[in-house]
């Protein structure tokens, strides 16, 4: 008789055995562990207080920095299109604008303020502008475009010679301003200056290169052996250290002086590649070191240029020398006539002192004198330029 056969029940998953479970005790939890999530909230919470503002003034910031890059990304790309010069200069303000910062300034002792304006070159923060602007004073103020204001400036170096100075602030998301050739330019080319005249920021002002090579005009800032431009385009007090600025938005040259109290259509701007010159020995020096050949100069008259066989007055007639002067060792005497500079015409005593004073200390110049009707050309070493004579 066989065994009755039965299903055995499979265990589908809906079949879940039960154990009887013995219930879960909760310990309170000490007095410290209680209050600790309080303390955690609070101090959030503290800190939320205290960085929400300095968050929101990074956004601010951030956001204008943005909208001006952008402008000037756009503008820039725009003056490489536009065909007419007249509609360039608005482009030209708003890609030149963001590298514009205004200058404070207070006079050692409290004795006033000041105002001024600078040029950002380097994104690291480095900015160039006028000697005068900042010599004497107790502290300096930069003013970015953007809203930023730092107080803490580093003095990298200055040069009394040539009217310049340059500052670092330590800040980031700067635009710096493209050099431009200030050779190439002609008279009559059209150029923009930007800067905070009478403290009016980013004030912005058009004209035309009216003349080059403008020796020592009057209230040149005390840089006596300089060279300038001269720009028609209105300069006034508190622009001084600002760009000039041609048309493609690159910096052409440093806002410097006038002539008179007001602006009278006449300004004059340091030429950019001097001003680069300048910039670039600060930068790996923190000084300048002007060439120096120790000669008193005066113009040559009529009567004494043809004595010595020219037909007219040119060059610069040696009047004395300084003691040691490199000039006098090299053999030149006084009532030489100095014609050529390193091959270069000499047109007058301001011109061969510009080019003596470009030229670097320890090394020699090729100077050509007119002596008895005879040309002789010296080989002139040059030393560097005493700091008490500008």
């Amino acid at each position: 008789m066989d065994t009755p056969q039965f299903p055995l029940p499979v265990n589908d998953g809906s079949m879940v055995p039960s154990f009887p479970q013995e219930p879960v005790r909760q310990e309170p939890l000490p007095p410290g562990r209680r209050r600790l999530p309080m303390m955690l909230f609070l101090l959030l919470f503290l800190i939320g207080i205290l960085t929400i503002p300095w968050l929101a003034e990074q956004i601010v910031f951030a956001v204008s920095r943005g909208q001006e890059r952008a402008k000037a990304e756009v503008a820039r790309k725009l003056l490489d299109d536009l065909p007419q010069p007249e509609q360039r200069v608005a482009w030209v303000a708003k890609a030149a604008g963001p590298s514009v910062v205004g200058i404070q300034t207070l006079a050692a002792k409290g004795r006033g303020t000041g105002v001024g304006s600078g040029v950002i070159v380097d994104a690291s923060g480095f900015i160039l502008t006028n000697h005068h602007v900042i010599a004497n004073v107790q502290t300096i103020s930069i003013q970015l475009s953007d809203g930023r204001t730092f107080d803490k400036v580093f003095l990298v170096g200055q040069d009394p010679t040539t009217d310049l100075a340059v500052l670092k602030i330590d800040a980031a998301d700067l635009t710096p301003m493209p050099w431009g050739d200030s050779n190439a330019l002609e008279i009559g080319d059209a150029v923009v200056a930007i800067g905070n005249p009478f403290g009016l920021e980013h004030t912005v002002t058009s004209g035309i290169i009216s003349a080059k090579e403008r020796y020592n005009p009057p209230t040149s800032g005390g840089a006596r052996v300089q060279v300038f431009l001269q720009t028609d385009a209105a300069i006034n007090v508190g622009n001084s250290g600002g760009p000039l600025v041609n048309l493609r938005g690159e910096l052409i040259g440093i806002n410097t002086s006038i002539i008179g109290e007001s602006f009278q259509g006449v300004g004059f701007a340091i030429p950019s590649l001097l001003a680069k010159r300048v910039y670039d020995e600060i930068c790996k020096y923190g000084k300048v070191e002007h060439g120096w050949i120790g000669i008193l100069m005066r113009l040559p008259t009529v009567t004494y240029t043809e004595a010595m066989g020219l037909e007219k007055p040119t060059g610069v007639v040696v009047g004395g020398f300084r003691t040691p002067s490199p000039a006098q060792e090299a053999g030149l005497i006084v009532g030489d006539i100095i014609v050529r500079w390193n091959g270069e015409d000499v047109r007058d005593p301001r011109h061969l002192m510009h080019m003596i004073i470009l030229s670097k200390p320890n090394t020699k110049a090729k100077v050509e004198v007119i002596r008895d009707g005879k040309k002789i050309e010296f080989d002139v070493g040059l030393v560097t330029r005493p700091i008490t004579l500008r």
